[in-house]
């Protein structure tokens, strides 16, 4: 049924959330997970360049951020590959707005599945941009699973869970 999962995370509790049901789904149905983190086209505009005056500076400074926000996403995804031992896995980083690339990145994998997490009240202490599921829903090219922000599966129930997800679409 699913063959190809693609998680979109960036390592918050919710995203956390949603790598879990990833690996579940993955282990019970033998599928493949990809790991997606995305950096948001417009993080350039945080950087708050107006104190550099000279743009050697200001490059100098945009090239070291650029490289932390991608020191960030090798961290999240080696971490998720960690968790997903023993499943076949891929991962990629791309930048541009996050509802676009998911649905650019499931389209180009052939995913059956995209997995989300769920909005979460409690903020991180890194900028991370929010999916408009409006958006996404309207351009994904397959299903959506959203991790439910108030479970936390563990390897056990998340099986139990995915059991009960497909035997809800068969």
């Amino acid at each position: 049924m699913f063959k190809r999962i693609l998680i979109a995370t960036h390592g918050t509790e919710g995203a956390k959330k949603a790598e879990a049901y990833a690996i579940g789904l993955a282990r019970e149905l033998g599928a493949e997970v990809h790991g997606l983190y995305v950096i948001h086209k417009d993080w350039g505009s945080l950087v708050g360049i107006e104190w550099l005056h000279s743009s050697e500076k200001r490059m100098e400074f945009y090239r070291y951020a650029e490289s932390e926000f991608y020191l960030r996403a090798e961290e999240v995804l080696n971490a998720f590959g960690e968790h997903a031992k023993g499943i076949e896995v891929a991962t990629s980083i791309r930048v541009g707005e996050p509802a676009e690339v998911i649905a650019e990145e499931a389209k180009d994998i052939e995913a059956d599945l995209i997995i989300i997490g769920g909005e979460s009240k409690e903020r991180s202490e890194e900028y991370k941009a929010k999916v408009p599921m409006k958006k996404l829903i309207k351009i994904a090219p397959c299903p959506i699973l959203v991790a439910h922000k108030n479970l936390m599966p563990s390897e056990k129930n998340i099986n139990h869970c995915a059991v009960g997800f497909l035997n809800g679409i068969k």
